[in-house]
């Protein structure tokens, strides 16, 4: 048996050469032979990552730097792609310095295709409606009530009310693109603070009490974005003028906004 497969490849090679055709040598794989190998271990189909279920974790991160800080990294700056690898580890150094401060990271995991929301918040209610201590109509035959004179005055009675929520909170919605590596990213981090309140009204009766009418003031850093990533990189997605001591824009100082996503296989 083996003597006739012998004699068979031996007459194919003959007509090979009589056409005057090259044999192609077995298992050739040419100049990209190292890139072919390594694409083959990469795409093991034994993997147990390949068909594990997966999370996307994503991360956001505020950083407070001088403003002429920022001028400066962003001058140094020379990146051409969304990769912010370098500049977040400049920022680190800063931080490590005390020069750069991190304001507040929030974190959040899901799956595909889901939304998912994190929050770290306070609910603060506050009038938003008043309306007069007597604000109820007579009846009939029936004189308006006057005002108290030897009482504290009620000017203004709240009758409708809202809540505002304060602290931080993250609202994403990742989608694991090819390959596991790229993600497209719908997202908003979101930070609010009450600066203070302002008043509107203010009266004294006769007794001296003092009543006033006034309404909360909010400090509020957010953006709503899409971006699509590499899983693992980082990327700046904004810049913010923060509140001074008054609760107004300070133009001394920035934040720095980055996300990271990390595309996580679950497997037992």
């Amino acid at each position: 048996m083996r003597t006739i497969l012998a004699l068979s490849a031996a007459w194919w090679l003959a007509v090979f050469a009589a056409v005057g055709q090259d044999v192609p040598p077995a298992f050739e794989r040419g100049e990209n032979a190292e890139e072919a190998a390594y694409e083959e271990a990469a795409h093991d189909p034994f993997d147990p990552m390949i068909n594990a279920p997966k999370f996307v974790r994503v991360q956001v991160e505020h950083i407070e730097v001088a403003h002429k800080d920022l001028t400066r990294l962003m001058m140094e700056d020379e990146a051409v792609t969304s990769d912010a690898k370098v500049l977040r580890m400049k920022v680190q150094e800063l931080v490590g310095k005390d020069e750069a401060k991190v304001l507040d990271t929030q974190i959040v995991v899901c799956r595909s295709g889901q939304k998912a929301t994190s929050e770290s918040r306070q609910e603060l209610i506050y009038p938003t409606e008043y309306e007069p201590w007597n604000s109820l109509p007579p009846g009939d035959g029936e004189k308006p009530a006057p005002p108290p004179a030897t009482f504290p005055l009620n000017p203004a009675m709240p009758v409708t009310f809202e809540t505002k929520n304060l602290g931080s909170s993250l609202e994403v919605e990742p989608t694991i693109g090819e390959n596991d590596q790229i993600i497209d990213l719908r997202f908003r981090p979101e930070l609010t603070w009450h600066t203070g309140d302002r008043v509107w009204s203010e009266i004294k009766d006769e007794l001296g009490n003092v009543i006033k009418v006034s309404t909360p003031d909010f400090y509020n850093l957010s953006i709503n974005t899409s971006i699509t990533c590499i899983t693992g990189q980082y990327t700046m997605i904004g810049v913010h003028s923060p509140k001074n001591e008054k609760g107004e824009v300070d133009r001394d100082r920035k934040i720095m906004m980055f996300v990271k996503c990390d595309v996580l296989a679950v497997i037992p």
